[in-house]
């Protein structure tokens, strides 16, 4: 029997019936579903739909149940949560898209049927993500110092600008005159640094790339360098304090405190389907690329 954890953080009353259909059609098909603690009071609460699931499950106890995959049910920001569900057991996570872009979430609501036969069937790859961690000095970052997208230094509402101090293996590389900057993954590659001007690494490959934001220099550009780098940063700032991010979790950090970013020690699990590809994703969701003189070559190796 296949055994799916199912999350979410919320549910709009449009794709609660393409909700119900999966739900529906994995339980029809001998699936044991076992829901988020909050995710399954939402939808007794909004749904009331219980019935689905035989069981929950917390942050804390996910890793120690018995479970083929977890189900993320939402966009990009919904998929980035799960990791501080799965940590480093290894299960695999799928993401089912209930929003507009989904990156990341890229199982659409059409190929919500084909999903339930290759969940059941188990007729997917694993693809390995890359992960970054975070280093404070002094203290760990809300528990969980890992982030499968960047970290970003960021200044605060009350600062106009930040100096950045960075070594790459105790080396000087340079003071970053700026607003702020991201210290993303591959993964991570596609979403904040691509907005302020970085590349756009596959994620086979090992790397970080830095990207400032809204340098006061024109000659600063984004940097990539090898994840078996360590990372130092020192910030300074006229407020005395800046935002320190690791994919969606944000805290305030003071000045003078030295921070560490390396690349993560194990590797997150993302379920791919057959005829999924990171390139096809690129120009389906990104428009990357997109230009009428490319339809012609893109027909013919369809055909």
């Amino acid at each position: 029997m296949r055994r799916v954890a199912v999350y979410g953080k919320n549910v709009n009353k449009e794709f609660y019936s393409y909700l119900k259909t999966l739900l529906n059609e994995l339980v029809k098909k001998g699936v044991w579903l076992m829901g988020e603690e909050g995710f399954v009071d939402l939808l007794e609460r909004e749904f009331d739909c219980r019935d689905f699931f035989q069981d929950t499950f917390s942050k804390k106890s996910l890793k120690f149940k018995e479970v083929d995959l977890l189900l993320s049910i939402g966009g990009d920001g919904t998929f980035l949560d799960t990791l501080l569900y799965v940590g480093n057991s290894e299960i695999p996570v799928l993401g089912i898209n209930s929003g507009h872009l989904g990156f990341l979430a890229n199982v659409s609501v059409s190929e919500i049927n084909l999903a339930v036969d290759y969940i059941c069937s188990g007729h997917y790859e694993i693809e390995q993500r890359s992960l970054v961690r975070l280093q404070v000095e002094g203290s760990g970052f809300l528990g969980f110092d890992y982030g499968l997208n960047e970290v970003s230094i960021q200044k605060t509402e009350h600062s106009s600008l930040l100096r950045i101090h960075a070594y790459v293996d105790d080396i000087y590389l340079t003071t970053y005159w700026a607003d702020g900057l991201i210290i993303a993954t591959p993964t991570g590659s596609t979403a904040y640094s691509l907005s302020g001007g970085g590349p756009i690494i596959s994620p086979e490959c090992r790397a970080i790339v830095l990207t400032p934001v809204c340098p006061h220099n024109l000659s600063m550009r984004s940097l990539v360098i090898p994840d078996t780098a360590v990372l130092r940063l020192e910030v300074e700032g006229r407020s005395g304090e800046f935002l320190l991010s690791l994919d969606s979790r944000t805290e305030r950090v003071k000045d003078n405190c030295s921070i560490r970013v390396i690349a993560g020690d194990f590797r997150m699990n993302i379920i791919k389907f057959p005829g999924h590809n990171y390139y096809e994703t690129l120009r389906n969701k990104l428009g990357w690329g997109e230009d009428k003189r490319n339809e012609k070559d893109r027909k013919l190796c369809l055909s």
